[in-house]
């Protein structure tokens, strides 16, 4: 399963990265690879984080 987050400030021209920053590096998150009930992996730079709560529509 993959989680992709977008910022909605982006679209509004603010300046800034339109992902949210990686909580261990701080690099921008594109997705985070969700492995396990406990476990992901933020893309695309590799840190093990714990997975985002995925919300249902």
């Amino acid at each position: 399963m993959v989680y992709v987050r977008g910022d909605d400030d982006a679209e509004d021209g603010l300046v800034g990265s339109a992902f949210p920053d990686c909580p261990r590096c701080g690099d921008p998150v594109l997705a985070t690879v969700v492995t396990g009930p406990s476990e992901a992996t933020s893309t695309p730079c590799g840190c093990r984080v714990t997975p985002p709560h995925l919300e249902r529509e």
